[in-house]
């Protein structure tokens, strides 16, 4: 039901935002062709940078005055959260994160920022997915757990099952980013195999394979037909290429993919540095107008979008005009050419991402892309993709960086093609080649890369020469830096990502050396009293070892366990201790407004001496002396690390075994320490530091 539901939900969110989105950038250029053809290139480009101001101010007040947390893709915090490495997703999703994140991707597309819709709508996909679980299957992880406390009649309290539902969730939200991709690309296949790079396979459930399998088919098949009954087609939205042949490629051409896909993986690398560079300027900046927020980073944004069409004007002017041919691809943009003519840099950077990318990618306009205009194109994209890491808008990579690898492709096949030194390879398989060696050494994937581009290009016989570009990208970019652009955004936003591998800070180290830093409060007996407990939560501590008589370790148990065991028995001793209700007389009735003023007096008394002997708490007044029977609220049977053990051996347990929580004992099995997926996260990027 939950898969149905978010299928479902997802299409329909898709075809708002693809129609949404094409009626804004469609009536942006039309209003700048009309400007430019009555007023000339001028007042066109004026009325092209005041539509990009208009829809950046409308996206930034919309991010900073409802949901400041939108401002973003989410992506890195997503990957954090399906990896299992926080209980809950960063920053949260609730529906006013995916109200706000729609309509600024919408808008922030609209503006002209040089971005895609992929990482928010992967963040979209998640955050319906996790409203609908919370929905549907939150009564069914809830359970009434007994809690017998001494001085008490027996007291209840509702307990969440918190690794059955948080596992739930991430199910669902796996589907949901999954739904997202196989719409974007019109590929149900590159759908899974993306989340299944981005969640890796040691956190990937066996269940989520064949409910990934049924959401992205259901959400594409509707989305098709929804957008179909609107009397268009789902290929006028993505990024799609009709002109297949029977040898695409030939083994004159392998040199040159080589080459190329060997270039594009060391200028992704390169590309990752400035980024992270220009992110970190960015922040220090800000940093240093602190006072000024958000103020700041809202002028900012406006900015930097009419930046970005003052800049992408200019460049496309000094594209050269050509004349249109006779069945030319619509997808020309005539901008400052006389009619019948088009602007090669205006039709690349006046448009989007997605419509640049369909133009590099066909293979019936060979010719009509010079060299020149591809890399005065490749000059100004690229750029304004690097100057915009940090700028506060809903943005994804993935649609850019394969632009930026379509036109070195697209310069290379050209020049190639001029000088007959190419096989049966036009430019618009270079573009793809480049585009998806650029696209894997940014992202650090492979499978999804090759399916989404062989998708889009409709000819699978492309599949070999683009593995061929894959590994030989990667391994440039790897060899050049370690980490991508994604795992290096993890660290700097300190979002808790345990890596699949082990890493090599851990070599000789023991299990007792990585245990959890816990003050004597956080471990609690089997039986604590009320003021143990609410000492306890005051610590930083989510998980909480219990121990026995001994020194042996029975379980864990978590914050919200605590808290609602502390509210059921501060409500039930407020109950019994009333002074105003249930209050019997020596001779068996109730006080009630007829009682003497010495029998008020005296209940007065009783009740201030029950306050004096009570633990006050923000959870109400807890009997004094009562002690909570925690070792009914623990996983019982914890996983035992030993403390000698190798951190090769333990660590593995985490990363591919799924623990959140283990205990370190001694030989004799008494208890030393807690080993916890949040703390191992810490010691190892402590080490690696």
């Amino acid at each position: 039901g939950i898969t149905m539901v978010t299928a479902v939900g997802m299409a329909m969110l898709n075809f708002f935002t693809v129609l949404s989105m094409r009626k804004l950038v469609g009536w942006k250029f039309h209003l700048m062709q009309y400007v430019t053809d009555i007023g000339g290139v001028l007042w066109g480009t004026v009325a092209l940078v005041a539509c990009a101001c208009f829809t950046a101010t409308l996206c930034t007040v919309l991010i900073y005055k409802v949901s400041p947390e939108a401002g973003s893709s989410g992506a890195p915090e997503n990957k954090g959260w399906l990896n299992g490495s926080s209980p809950f997703p960063l920053g949260g999703y609730k529906p006013i994160h995916l109200f706000v994140r729609c309509f600024a991707t919408i808008l922030g597309n609209a503006s002209g920022y040089p971005v895609g819709r992929e990482g928010p709508t992967v963040s979209m996909g998640t955050n319906f997915a996790y409203i609908v679980t919370e929905f549907m299957a939150g009564p069914h992880v809830r359970q009434w757990v007994d809690i017998d406390v001494v001085g008490q009649a027996p007291t209840a309290a509702l307990m969440v099952d918190e690794e059955q539902y948080a596992q739930a969730k991430r199910v669902a939200c796996a589907v949901g980013g999954a739904c997202g991709m196989a719409m974007i690309f019109d590929a149900p296949m590159g759908g899974i195999l993306y989340m299944f790079e981005e969640m890796t396979a040691v956190c990937w459930p066996l269940e989520l394979t064949f409910r990934a399998f049924v959401g992205t088919i259901v959400c594409a098949l509707l989305s098709r037909a929804l957008l179909n009954g609107m009397g268009t087609d789902i290929k006028a939205f993505v990024i799609y290429e009709w002109s297949p042949q029977r040898h695409p490629w030939g083994w004159n051409d392998v040199p040159f993919f080589f080459v190329l896909a060997a270039a594009m993986g060391s200028f992704s690398a390169l590309h990752t540095v400035v980024c992270l560079k220009v992110g970190d300027l960015r922040q220090k900046a800000m940093k240093s107008l602190e006072h000024l927020q958000p103020v700041n980073k809202m002028v900012e944004a406006v900015l930097y979008a009419a930046l970005c069409a003052l800049t992408s004007s200019l460049v496309a002017q000094m594209g050269r005009c050509e004349p249109l041919k006779t069945g030319a691809s619509v997808e020309f943009v005539r901008y400052n050419c006389q009619e019948g003519e088009y602007n090669p840099v205006a039709s690349l950077l006046l448009t989007t991402s997605e419509a640049a990318v369909n133009l590099l990618f066909s293979r019936k306009n060979a010719g009509q892309i010079h060299p020149t205009n591809a890399f005065l194109s490749f000059l100004g994209y690229t750029c304004l993709n690097i100057g915009l890491t940090g700028v506060t808008v809903p943005s994804g990579n993935f649609t850019g960086t394969m632009l930026i690898g379509g036109l070195i492709g697209r310069m290379m096949g050209s020049m190639a093609e001029r000088y007959q030194l190419t096989g049966p390879a036009v430019s618009g398989v270079y573009a793809m080649v480049g585009s998806a060696a650029m696209l894997c050494g940014f992202k650090r994937m492979s499978l999804a890369v090759v399916v989404f581009v062989a998708t889009a290009a409709n000819d699978f016989n492309l599949v070999p020469p683009l593995m061929l570009s894959v590994v030989v990208s990667v391994s440039c970019a790897e060899f050049l830096l370690h980490r991508g652009y994604d795992e290096e955004q993890l660290i700097r936003r300190k979002v808790a990502f345990l890596e699949p591998q082990t890493p090599n800070c851990l070599d000789k180290k023991k299990a007792s050396e990585l245990c959890d830093i816990l003050p004597p409060e956080a471990t609690l007996h089997v039986e604590a009293t009320a003021a143990e407990v609410s000492k306890a939560l005051k610590t930083d501590v989510s998980d909480f070892p219990v121990v026995k008589v001994g020194g042996i370790c029975v379980g864990f148990t978590t914050r919200e366990r605590l808290e609602a065991a502390l509210e059921a028995c501060a409500k039930r001793g407020q109950m019994e201790h009333s002074p105003t209700a249930g209050l019997e007389t020596p001779g068996g009735g109730t006080l009630g407004t007829g009682r003497t003023e010495d029998a008020a007096q005296s209940m007065e008394g009783e009740f201030e001496r029950l306050i004096s002997d009570s633990l006050v708490s923000s959870f109400g007044i807890l009997p004094a002396g009562a002690k909570l029977p925690i070792g009914r609220l623990v996983d019982p049977v914890p996983y035992t690390i030993l403390e000698e053990m190798p951190a090769q051996r333990m660590y593995a347990l985490f990363a591919r075994g799924g623990l959140n929580t283990a205990s370190v004992v001694s030989e004799n099995g008494q208890f030393v320490g807690m080993l916890s997926r949040r703390g191992l996260i810490h010691h190892t990027r402590h080490l690696d530091h």
